[in-house]
């Protein structure tokens, strides 16, 4: 299941992952521990996810649990609890992860290459947001994000292995019967992003070697160039050098002539071809780790 989220606000980008967080905390009829009971009693798993233009959750169980599984989706997310007291909980938990940062290397790094991007719109904010402003976000903050962009026109439902088209159908009207049609609120940040060409520096001295991403102006999901794109990324594909300079024959017989240049720079230990595609813009670049020497 997929909800929209460009209705963001410039002043909280962090609210749409903290209400993906609390969604999976309890509803107004089970509670955190009654829904992991029932996760663990059909041997299932749940799994959300928050990017810039969309939140997603799902949950994987056997086939015969389907209706289940999707009458807890449709529970969850039509009617969340959002308790004030479990939602500080969370924050502290967010402000762990911006605080650990320097430990994740690429995610750090690609949400800067975004910020540097798209200075100007919500689509080059953070996805787990500011910091500080995080912590400043109430219950009311949370509600009134639900409200704007959980609703049946900004969701798409998928099931897929051996189910039945018909009984998902039938499934879904029922659990998701609650669920509004829309909103009724204004959409906010419609506006296209604007691609900003720019150089930023960061340094962070927790962060050892040198972190870097080259990124350009690249089509969007609607355009037609974009599986060209998809193919151009795959061309590139990921070199790392456990993998791709210790072969037998030297660097200059390797298949790829990005993992033949880099094969020469001994330091350089990662890189990974990226595309970021959305709604109406996107980016496509490269994520290059390794020692700083030769970051330029």
């Amino acid at each position: 299941m997929k909800a929209g989220s460009r209705n963001e606000d410039l002043a909280a980008t962090g609210t749409s992952y903290l209400v993906q967080k609390m969604i999976a905390r309890g509803s107004t009829s089970r509670s955190k521990t009654e829904l992991n009971d029932d996760l663990l009693m059909l041997g299932a798993e749940w799994n959300g996810h928050s990017d810039r233009e969309y939140t997603s959750f799902g949950v994987q169980a056997s086939k015969g649990d389907t209706s289940k599984v999707i009458d807890m989706l449709g529970d969850a997310i039509c009617n969340p609890a959002l308790n004030s007291a479990e939602l500080e909980l969370l924050k502290e938990e967010v402000s762990m992860e911006h605080e650990s940062n320097h430990t994740r290397y690429e995610e750090t790094t690609m949400e800067n290459a975004h910020f540097n991007s798209f200075r100007e719109h919500m689509i080059g904010q953070p996805i787990k947001g500011d910091r500080d402003i995080t912590q400043e976000l109430g219950v009311d903050h949370v509600r009134e994000y639900h409200t704007a962009n959980y609703y049946g026109d900004n969701i798409t439902i998928v099931a897929t292995g051996d189910v039945d088209h018909a009984a998902i159908c039938d499934a879904v009207s029922s659990a998701f019967a609650t669920m509004p049609k829309d909103s009724g609120t204004p959409t906010k940040n419609i506006e296209k992003p604007i691609y900003v060409p720019a150089i930023l520096m960061i340094r962070d001295d927790e962060m050892y070697n040198s972190n870097v991403g080259i990124f350009y102006d690249a089509p969007s999901v609607k355009d037609e160039d974009y599986y060209s794109f998809l193919l151009l990324k795959n061309m590139f594909g990921s070199y790392n050098i456990q993998d791709n300079a210790e072969h037998l024959n030297d660097v200059q017989k390797q298949y790829n002539s990005m993992h033949s240049l880099l094969g020469n720079l001994p330091d350089v230990t990662k890189a990974e071809s990226k595309y970021y595609a959305y709604s109406d813009c996107g980016i496509f670049g490269n994520y290059f780790f390794g020692n700083e020497v030769f970051t330029r």
